[in-house]
C-alpha cells in the first residue's frame, strides 16, 4: 500500500533551488516552468525573494564568473553563458571591471596546463592550441600574447590563483 505524493509548492521548490546554489532569475523561472509553475503569482514571488536578498542576479553572476574563471574560461565564453542565463550585458561588463580579472593569466594558466609547449614554427600545433583557447573564450590578442610570452617572466605568476580576485 503506497501513499500519494502531493505536488510541491513552487515556493518550496524555489527556496530548495536557492539553498543549493545561487540561481539567476531566468534560471528559476525556467526550472519552475518545467515543473508546471508559471504566471504572475510566480513572478511576484520571485520579486519578493529578490527584494529580501534571497535571490540576486548580482551574486549569481559574481559566483558564476569566479567559477568559470577558475575552470579556465575566457571573457567571451563567460559573457555568452551569463547572457543565456539572463544577466544583461552592462551588468556583466561592470562585474568584469570590478573583479579586475587578469584574462591573460587565466589564458596562460589553462594553456600551460593543457600544452606547456610553445608551438614555435609548427603551424598545425599553433592552430590547434589557438582553437583550444578560442573555444575557451579568449580573443586573438590574448592568444597572441600567450604564444609570445617569455616563460621566465611569468613563472611566479602562474600558480593557478593569479586571476585578480
Amino acid at each position: 500500500m503506497g501513499f500519494k505524493r502531493t505536488p510541491r509548492d513552487y515556493k518550496i521548490i524555489a527556496m530548495d533551488l536557492l539553498a543549493r546554489r545561487e540561481h539567476s532569475r531566468r534560471e528559476l523561472i525556467s526550472k519552475l516552468k518545467v515543473r508546471g509553475f508559471e504566471g504572475e503569482e510566480v513572478e511576484s514571488y520571485l520579486d519578493r525573494l529578490a527584494e529580501r536578498g534571497l535571490q540576486s542576479d548580482q551574486r549569481f553572476a559574481e559566483s558564476y564568473i569566479r567559477m568559470r574563471v577558475m575552470a579556465g574560461y575566457g571573457p567571451m565564453r563567460v559573457r555568452q553563458e551569463l547572457c543565456q542565463k539572463g544577466i544583461n550585458e552592462s551588468k556583466i561588463a561592470m562585474l568584469f571591471e570590478q573583479m579586475e580579472i587578469d584574462w591573460f593569466a587565466v589564458a596562460l594558466a589553462i594553456w600551460q596546463k593543457k600544452y606547456n609547449q610553445l608551438p614555435a614554427n609548427d603551424l598545425k600545433l599553433k592552430a590547434k592550441q589557438s582553437r583550444f583557447l578560442q573555444y575557451r573564450g579568449f580573443d586573438f590578442d590574448t592568444i597572441k600574447a600567450v604564444f609570445s610570452h617569455n616563460p621566465d617572466d611569468y613563472a611566479d605568476e602562474c600558480d593557478g590563483n593569479s586571476f585578480g580576485f
